[in-house]
């Protein structure tokens, strides 16, 4: 499928589906250095870009005994950054950014759907885990609740019912505890 455009002289130029899709902007997945998500969070922020670093609070023991809550990154080493193809490379040139992820060779990016998927079960406040590895299970629609209208899978561990968003530009899946009687069949 192809698109027209003008240039400046009124010429119709022709673009194909695959060229076009450069000029839209779209969730990027970064790789970083390790324990470098806040920093380059705040130096993308600060440039401008929309950069989503999700986390998750843990409760930590220090020697001491006393118990302290701390936010770890949700995907380790991992960033997303909403912007167009051509400035992933001034992106890169960050010193915390190691590279873009990429797949046969054109760079990973992850739908609106699945980033907004992920902040709700954030929002939820409820106990969040994320697997590398993608399980097997039905596919599903969640029908009532803060996630109403999102796809995903349906696991089941320790006689619980788990809902999880896969994302495929990273090869891990995000998981929370549902009810089934929120949840419908594909």
């Amino acid at each position: 499928m192809a698109n027209r455009i003008s240039n400046r002289k009124g010429e119709g130029l022709q673009l194909h589906q695959e060229q076009y899709s450069f000029m839209k902007r779209a969730w990027h997945v970064f790789y970083l250095r390790p324990r470098n998500e806040r920093i380059a969070t705040q130096i993308l922020s600060s440039h401008g870009y929309e950069v989503f670093c999700p986390s998750i609070p843990k409760t930590r023991l220090w020697k001491n005994r006393q118990r302290k809550k701390i936010w770890f990154p949700l995907f380790p080493n991992y960033l997303f950054v909403f912007t167009y193809h051509h400035e992933i490379y001034t992106i890169r040139r960050i010193s915390q950014v190691v590279n873009f992820v990429s797949f046969a060779g054109k760079p990973s990016t992850i739908t609106e759907k699945e980033v907004d998927g992920i902040r709700k079960m954030l929002e939820m406040g409820n106990v969040i885990t994320v697997e590398n590895q993608f399980c097997s299970g039905e596919h599903v629609r969640i029908v009532f609740g803060p996630l109403k209208g999102h796809e995903g899978i349906l696991v089941k561990r320790r006689n619980k019912s788990r809902f999880g968003i896969r994302l495929k530009a990273i090869s891990h899946s995000v998981f929370i505890d549902i009810s089934q009687s929120d949840l419908e069949k594909l």
